[in-house]
């Protein structure tokens, strides 16, 4: 469908920032003019599109996804990153995903950097015909993480935060977000200082500081903590240092939090737990998705790194390394049962299961691991904050609800960019049921159905 200079979408729930309720949204050159209970009359010219109850709410934003199909086909030019970087958001639209931050892993710079000229490349073809998703920009993720905590990343390729590298890796403009693990001591405090005086996102994540250096950290700038609970996130409870990385993260207001909420990384107590503690608005749900497109059957090998799918075909594993002389070291179970799992290899659920989960976990009366109970909240209400957690927030963080930094996104409210979802969302006895009916990009009908 072309793009439309002047609609009106009438006939749904309006998901707010503040409330649901039923009502309509002009739209005017790709923009929100109005929202509220009206009538299309009153918008004279428009073309009225009608969604039957649907619920509309801004579109989807995964502030963490990865694209290990790339890494298997051996792409290595920025026109083939490109080529590649379509296809993904060709197949991202039609989920009601309508921004992504692509993350890098560990690899060698010189990979990163072919990678992230690709981005740069697919975004000005994108700014000229809008086919998908929109890539909003890049995570630096595996570069300057802690080798100890590496998860599914190659600490062959793990660097000391060092500003000569993120100058190399940032000179394009496509870098938002970058990972900097805070026990470096002054050599992360200065780099933390320095990302954020360059207008980046200065995040943490596999690493394990104390508490008392994450919060140095935020006090040099550091505001947001990448999948909590993995990577793996360093916890203490003993009384040194104010506890561990859990444990600062937690209690430090200034510091918004990533989850995946596949049931897997993080079991559904603790989301819950996890949830009471920081309050849905220091929360953003993400996929941390490996493989939007084109997932991989059983064993595949990334970055020297070997993964499998599970048998369900629900969660990716690393079951092995390969050494600096080729071999491969496979990960031997233990001798005995015990807490300690293997280690998972990102997720294999889009951001529309994201929601759909967060609603079902909301919506869920449930025991605590630190929390005897949580009780269930309405449905509206689960729908509204998950729409925050899962789009207003990722837009907030990186600059985006305000408009500092991109298109401005994020809410349904007048004067943002119009990139929004109509959805039908219901609980049934199998789990809450997500189904986009159809997706605007600044406007313009993606579906065409």
């Amino acid at each position: 469908m072309s793009a439309l200079k002047h609609l009106v979408l009438t006939g749904c729930r309006l998901v707010t920032r503040d409330r649901v309720y039923e009502g309509s949204v002009e739209i005017k050159d790709g923009r929100i003019v109005r929202v509220g209970r009206f009538s299309h009359d009153e918008a004279p010219g428009a073309q009225v599109i009608e969604l039957h109850s649907a619920y509309l709410l801004p579109g989807l934003i995964d502030m963490h996804i990865n694209d290990g199909v790339a890494l298997l086909r051996g792409l290595s030019t920025p026109e083939e990153h490109a080529d590649r970087l379509a296809e993904v958001s060709a197949g991202l639209i039609s989920y009601g995903i309508t921004g992504v931050f692509m993350a890098t892993l560990a690899a060698p710079l010189q990979e990163i950097r072919a990678y992230l000229e690709g981005m740069a490349l697919f975004q000005d073809r994108w700014a000229s015909q809008r086919l998908g998703t929109e890539l909003c920009g890049a995570m630096l993720e595996g570069t300057f993480l802690n080798p100890d905590n590496c998860g599914a990343h190659n600490p062959a390729n793990v660097f000391r935060p060092e500003r000569k590298i993120l100058d190399s890796l940032t000179e394009n403009g496509v870098v938002r977000i970058v990972n900097i693990a805070p026990e470096y001591g002054d050599e992360s405090l200065d780099l933390i200082s320095y990302a954020v005086e360059q207008g980046l996102v200065a995040a943490a994540g596999h690493c394990k500081p104390t508490a008392e250096q994450l919060i140095r950290a935020v006090d040099r700038g550091l505001s947001y903590f990448i999948h909590l609970l993995n990577g793996p996130t360093g916890t203490n409870t003993k009384a040194f240092y104010g506890g561990g990385t859990l444990e600062g993260a937690l209690r430090e207001d200034r510091l918004t939090v990533e989850l995946i909420v596949d049931f897997i990384h993080v079991q559904r107590p603790a989301l819950r737990d996890i949830i009471a503690r920081k309050e849905y608005s220091r929360l953003v749900a993400v996929s941390d998705i490996m493989f939007p497109t084109d997932a991989p059957e059983g064993e595949f090998e990334i970055g020297g790194i070997i993964g499998r799918m599970s048998k369900e075909k629900n969660y990716l594993t690393v079951v092995g390394q390969r050494d600096p002389e080729g071999r491969v070291v496979k990960i031997a179970p233990p001798k005995i049962q015990s807490c300690d799992f293997s280690t998972l290899y990102g997720s294999v659920i889009k951001m529309d299961r994201v929601f759909a989960n967060m609603i079902e976990l909301l919506t869920s009366d449930m025991e605590g691991n630190f929390v005897r109970r949580h009780q269930a909240l309405p449905f509206e209400e689960a729908v509204r904050q998950a729409a925050i957690m899962c789009s207003t927030n990722p837009a907030r963080v990186t600059g985006r609800l305000d408009g500092s930094w991109g298109r401005k996104v994020g809410a349904l409210e007048e004067g943002f960019e119009a990139d929004l979802v109509a959805a039908e969302i219901e609980k049934t006895p199998s789990g809450v049921k997500f189904r986009p009916k159809e997706v605007f990009l600044a406007g313009r009908p993606m579906l065409d159905r």
